[in-house]
């Protein structure tokens, strides 16, 4: 959108980020007539809502289902995703108390597993949106003498401008944008000591895929106490979710203090302890798949109780906005989390954003 007076090409709003709270954000934005523009560094949508494909068998190696309670939430999963998937799981677990989202297996909590992995519901909830991929955000400041217009400077040299900006990333990625904001405005101050209160843990995963004839095991997630594995945390039987034949693929989960201590060790240290551990709690046959594939997630998940009940938004001096939203920024945590913070941005930006 182009402001007629101004020489500056002016976006009705940038989101920064792709999850699912940015998607959600820019499409009740774009339900109330305007026109959202998303970044997303990377080569595609969803965040942790991610899934790759192993030979052409999809596999969830972020969020491993979907689930919560609120009609909201459920009922855009029911239209964007219909019927295509499996309802309730992971049916048979263990140790579900331990899970990274204990609630998620609480009564009255709804799961869900998209047959073509999670980040079949982002693909789908990204669809008429305006979004750049590979599109790095490197620093955000309000425009050289002005106090109304943000100006977002890409990797590339490139610059855009709006008077509303929202930040979905992962907390640890806003604080970085926000603390180079310079001078450093008053209205940061309690924005910034919000966000730090928010503790996010890491998480490495490896997904191993197994040869035909491997036992199968009995459950469809196990889930593992402080006191049982200091390594794993979880181990997801992924391809039980999945209709057909699908090659036996499990997911394994580090323990959040494990991932820390490991974050920046050479992928192959860690993917071997990995399996090690899975094998040595599961039997041996876990200890020999015939495809690995390993993922570091620096900012998997929102600590449970750390989540911040809504989204933040402050108008400055000079008129311009700034709103951030995501998982940790709605007490439902979680990808039910981010949605709704999302949509409860969007309420909250609507009514500072001009006609």
């Amino acid at each position: 959108m182009t402001d007629r007076d101004d020489p500056l090409m002016i976006h009705d709003v940038i989101v920064v980020g792709s999850g699912i709270a940015g998607l959600s954000l820019a499409q009740e934005l774009r339900a109330q007539g305007r026109a959202p523009l998303v970044l997303e560094r990377a080569r595609g949508v969803g965040g942790r809502c991610a899934t790759r494909r192993v030979e052409d068998q999809p596999v969830d190696h972020g969020l491993a289902f979907l689930h919560g309670r609120s009609a909201p939430f459920l009922a855009r999963l029911a239209a964007t995703l219909g019927s295509a998937g499996n309802i309730g799981w992971p049916h048979a677990g263990a140790g579900t108390e331990a899970a990274f989202q204990p609630r998620a297996f609480d009564q009255g909590e709804w799961r869900y597993a998209p047959s073509d992995g999670v980040n079949g519901f982002a693909k789908r909830l990204a669809v008429g949106l305006d979004v750049r991929l590979e599109t790095r955000v490197e620093s955000l400041q309000l425009a050289a003498d002005r106090g109304d217009i943000w100006e977002l400077r890409i990797d590339t040299g490139e610059r855009l401008h709006s008077r509303t900006v929202a930040l979905t990333m992962p907390v640890p990625s806003v604080l970085a944008l926000v603390r180079q904001i310079d001078p450093p405005h008053a209205v940061l101050g309690s924005m910034i000591s919000s966000l730090e209160s928010i503790r996010i843990l890491p998480c490495l995963t490896v997904i191993a895929r197994y040869a035909d004839g491997t036992p199968v095991p009995s459950w469809e997630a196990s889930y593992s106490r402080a006191s049982e594995s200091r390594v794993v945390q979880a181990v997801l039987h992924d391809s039980s979710k999945r209709a057909g034949s699908p090659k036996l693929v499990l997911v394994i989960q580090g323990r959040p203090e494990c991932s820390q201590s490991h974050l920046h060790d050479p992928p192959e240290v860690w993917t071997r302890m990995l399996i090690e551990e899975a094998a040595a709690v599961h039997g041996d046959w876990a200890r020999t798949p015939d495809f690995v594939q390993s993922h570091r997630w620096r900012d998997a998940f929102v600590d449970v109780g750390t989540e911040l009940a809504a989204p933040l938004v402050s108008t400055f001096d000079g008129g311009a906005v700034l709103g951030i939203a995501g998982d940790g920024l709605h007490s439902s945590g979680g990808a039910e989390g981010a949605y709704l913070s999302g949509v409860a941005l969007s309420e909250r930006l609507v009514r500072r954003i001009p006609a």
